[in-house]
């Protein structure tokens, strides 16, 4: 019988990588430097910042897995994000698009290669509050369906794709 617990936190991730493919379907070679809600950032540097998250939570979720805990206590998010901007603002969308779902594969093949116990270990969290390995996985989800709001919001409402 499968995972009840381990299935749904599959499900929360298919369903919010798939709704962010779909907007990502939607973007057209003009709308990359739109402005989206989110800090004045445009669309590329929201799916910049998305690709290289959630690179970083594999890593991660690996070490709160295994026990290791979370991100250092002193991780700032806003300073990791602005870094990661500066060095990779440039790559193409295409690209992004690439290690984004390269990162999900990895993501959906880790949380199948963890028991249940290794859901419940704990460490911090990017968010800076403590939480368990499942909390993490749920944060990622949760952070791309934001994200994803950000740019269907930046995106014009009429314009076939």
């Amino acid at each position: 019988m499968p995972n009840q617990r381990k299935a749904a936190i599959r499900d929360d991730l298919i369903q919010a990588q798939q709704a962010l493919l779909d907007v990502l379907d939607r973007v057209g070679a003009d709308d990359w430097s739109r402005a989206s809600p989110n800090e004045g950032w445009t669309v590329r540097d929201l799916v910049t910042h998305l690709a290289t998250a959630e690179a970083g939570f594999v890593p991660t979720l690996r070490r709160m897995a295994a026990g290791q805990g979370g991100v250092p206590a002193d991780f700032d998010p806003n300073r990791w994000n602005a870094g990661q901007l500066r060095r990779r603002g440039e790559v193409a969308p295409d690209q992004l698009r690439s290690e984004l779902e390269a990162s999900h594969r990895d993501m959906l093949a880790l949380l199948d290669d963890i028991d249940d116990a290794a859901l419940d270990h704990r460490g911090q969290l990017s968010s800076g509050v403590q939480g368990s390995t499942e909390d993490n996985f749920r944060l990622v989800a949760s952070h791309k369906r934001d994200h994803t709001a950000d740019i269907r919001a930046a995106l014009p409402s009429s314009t076939p794709r």
